[in-house]
């Protein structure tokens, strides 16, 4: 052991404890756990200052391997024992297992880490591939594409993976393949798809929710904007400093005008009086309470929310609200601009009623005769409803001058 301990410590000659006293106190230490181990080496290095810190957690990790001969050894393997391996592989588990006890019975000095790696080296071990990476190797089957296409908008990519056994990449890219998106549908409608589908402007939909004709998800008020809408100074100004930033705050009822009045009037309740908001508008209530607790009026939180300076915890709009706005405001959807897979699902799920609502649809009429116009873009020969092929002609010019630009620059360079 003191040959040991010299190789170790680069000859070191002791000379307070001898060799074995130091293994005496590493040992006594190790039982009361890491205090303890770390106790006796401070006790050593007291005495002996020139052994290291690492020489003596070196010793420490020897002393508690079992001392049955050398660590590591090169084992001799005869012809016998690798048929005596083989023979236990073909028989299974039990085989394997009487197998490696006879090893270790004919040779005591064996470990079976040892005996399984020389099993590993023979091929005697089949490689368990996982069944997700043998899957995704595999062909998609009509199956598998059923199965893909009935979970897809409902569970996640990852969820999806796990039942069919491959990679979340691959279900994405069959899923592209297919035509879909990974992307789960929550429940409800998002404003946007909405809008689309009806024909409705953005702000639209978004004043339509500020009315209480369309109820959303969670109408809560992000932290977040609130501490955005404070620092901009939005929150703090009052509603007329604010109304002259768009066009579009003309058409809340809360305005003074015709066509604002008659529309108030065929509400049960107007965002000008949102302190009384009624009872089945949950949004109402909740916008009013945040009013009440921040000093303010709560038109202005209305307004504010429909301005999109206050986001909403989850603005999806909900089927239930969807289905009581088709049946008693059916006339603010025109019918004849919607195609007829959306007019028919209107019809069937949503109790559509076109007669339903005339007078708020009266009231909105003026500020909806430009999507009866479309226009076709010079530029890309796309037609555009209403307005907004303006902001697409500005748009589409733009793109093509710096397309041009770019043409132009190249082939200069090319001279």
């Amino acid at each position: 052991m003191a040959d040991r301990w010299a190789s170790a410590t680069g000859n070191y000659s002791f000379r307070f404890f001898s060799p074995e006293e130091i293994d005496r106190i590493l040992r006594e230490g190790v039982k009361r756990g890491r205090t303890g181990s770390h106790c006796a080496i401070e006790r050593i290095l007291k005495h002996e200052p020139g052994l290291g810190r690492a020489a003596l957690w070196s010793r420490i990790r020897r002393l508690k391997l079992p001392s049955n001969g050398k660590l590591y050894q090169r084992m001799a393997w005869s012809s016998e024992d690798d048929q005596i391996l083989r023979k236990g592989y073909e028989e299974g588990w039990k085989g394997k297992r009487e197998a490696v006890r006879e090893l270790l019975r004919r040779h005591p000095a064996w470990q079976p880490h040892s005996i399984w790696g020389r099993a590993a080296k023979l091929g005697l071990v089949r490689n368990k591939i996982k069944k997700s990476r043998r899957r995704s190797c595999q062909p998609w089957t009509e199956d598998d594409d059923r199965t893909l296409l009935t979970m897809a908008g409902y569970k996640t990519a990852k969820f999806i993976s796990k039942a069919l056994h491959r990679s979340e990449c691959a279900v994405c890219y069959r899923l592209a393949v297919l035509g879909k998106s990974s992307r789960v549908h929550l429940e409800g409608f998002a404003r946007r798809t909405l809008a689309q589908e009806l024909h409705f402007g953005s702000r639209t939909i978004q004043r339509l929710i500020v009315q209480g004709l369309l109820e959303v998800r969670d109408p809560r008020i992000t932290r977040k904007s609130l501490e955005n809408a404070y620092k901009t100074g939005r929150l703090t100004a009052s509603l007329p400093d604010q109304q002259p930033e768009t066009k579009e705050t003309s058409m809340l009822p809360c305005q003074d005008g015709p066509a604002a009045s008659s529309l108030s009037n065929s509400l049960s309740a107007a965002p000008c009086e949102s302190s009384k908001p009624p009872r089945s508008c949950r949004a109402k209530r909740i916008w009013a309470d945040m009013a009440r607790q921040l000093g303010v009026d709560a038109a202005v939180i209305e307004q504010l929310v429909f301005l999109g300076v206050l986001k909403l915890y989850d603005p999806r709009v909900t089927e239930k609200s969807l289905a009581r706005f088709c049946a008693r405001y059916g006339a603010l959807v025109k019918a004849d601009l919607l195609d007829a897979e959306t007019r028919a699902w209107l019809v069937s799920s949503m109790d559509l009623s076109p007669s339903a609502g005339k007078v708020v649809a009266g009231a909105m009429e003026a500020f909806r005769q430009h999507a009866r116009v479309v226009r076709a873009c010079e530029h890309c020969g796309r037609a555009i409803r209403g307005n907004v092929f303006f902001r697409h002609v500005k748009r589409c010019t733009k793109e093509r001058q710096q397309a041009a630009a770019v043409v132009a620059a190249r082939d200069r360079a090319a001279f």
